[in-house]
């Protein structure tokens, strides 16, 4: 598949089969993270794995918080509401989960390029998840002061994303996309 057909293709699944992701598979996954390009090749990104207890903790907090502030809202549309009821569900059964953190900033221009970086990093690993087959949520709770505690963020760090992967149950489709013709403006 060509790259751009990749970046098509990739969808954000909430519901995954049990079946685990090999070793060598992650290891891609991961390997695609240190090829994102980084300021001055900085490579500010690190990885902390999710294990059983983590995880558990984790799902609680975000169950919580799904329940208290965004299931409630009346104007959910029904989509986003299914994707939440099963990811509040043990992150809907995904059988590997990952913090991607962004290293403390050492000075203005990290302060900015760090967490940026990163997300580019967290991009690479989920086409390359998707192109083996695996499917990824890109999840914000670490930004959770209570997250930070249970995935023992040090301080300075950013938790830029939270996957959980898997291979999918289902695949939705695409959503729809505004045309990047409508986002340009042509300087002088």
């Amino acid at each position: 598949m060509d790259a751009l057909e990749l970046v098509k293709a990739r969808r954000s699944i909430r519901k995954f089969k049990s079946d685990p992701i090999p070793d060598q598979v992650i290891n891609e996954i991961l390997e695609a993270a240190s090829w994102a390009p980084s300021h001055r090749n900085s490579q500010p990104w690190e990885f902390a794995e999710i294990g059983p207890q983590t995880r558990a903790s984790l799902n609680q907090l975000y169950r919580k918080v799904m329940e208290e502030s965004v299931l409630p809202n009346p104007d959910l549309l029904p989509p986003v509401r299914q994707g939440i009821l099963s990811l509040i569900q043990d992150f809907g059964g995904a059988p590997y989960m990952v913090a991607v953190l962004s290293r403390p900033p050492q000075d203005q221009l990290e302060t900015v390029e760090n967490p940026i970086t990163v997300g580019v990093a967290v991009q690479n690993m989920c086409l390359v998840a998707w192109d083996r087959g695996v499917g990824s949520v890109w999840l914000s709770i670490g930004i959770n002061p209570a997250a930070r505690q249970i995935l023992q963020v040090k301080e300075g760090y950013q938790v830029v994303a939270v996957l959980a992967m898997g291979y999918p149950e289902m695949i939705p489709p695409a959503p729809p996309r505004d045309s990047y013709q409508n986002r340009i403006s042509n300087l002088p």
